[in-house]
């Protein structure tokens, strides 16, 4: 349940500082976002993702949408059983690259990316050499961020996210 909590954090953090800055106009899509970061803060994950859906298809090079479904697809497959979460691991993953095409620089995205990649296996698209880079891309934005990072790979799967 901490996990959860940690990725419903994640997502909810970015969702406050980035949502109000390009929509003003079309509060259509306002909606839509509010009622998705509210339903995520409920742990309630299929609907939200139906919308944040629909906003990328809105806004597809907007970062904070595909940040959102990214994030909140990670906390989806969280919560689910391994055999079940692991069909959407593909998504997972292609929405989180596209995001980090987007802006590489936002330390929750790459700590998201870290976890997922040490946890997948590489044959779904995970693994070591892909967590490395996202190390390498961390310290770059804080030397801080980046010895954590480095620290949670070596010590992975002791240290838990």
């Amino acid at each position: 349940m901490e996990k959860i909590k940690y990725s419903i954090a994640l997502i909810l953090i970015t969702s406050s500082t980035l949502s109000q800055s390009d929509d003003v106009i079309n509060s259509r899509l306002i909606k839509m976002e509010k009622i998705a970061d509210s339903l995520v803060q409920l742990c309630e994950f299929e609907k939200p993702i139906e919308l944040y859906r629909d906003l990328v298809n809105s806004k597809p090079n907007n970062f904070n949408y595909n940040y959102k479904l990214a994030a909140t697809l990670a906390a989806k497959i969280e919560i689910m059983p391994r055999i079940r979460g692991a069909a959407y691991v593909p998504e997972m993953l292609n929405q989180l690259e596209k995001t980090y095409g987007l802006d590489n620089s936002s330390l929750s995205l790459n700590w998201i990316m870290l976890q997922v990649y040490l946890e997948v296996p590489g044959f779904l698209g995970g693994g070591k050499k892909k967590a490395r880079k996202i190390i390498e891309n961390i310290s770059k934005i804080s030397e801080n961020e980046g010895k954590k990072a480095l620290n949670v790979y070596e010590n992975f799967p002791n240290i838990k996210f």
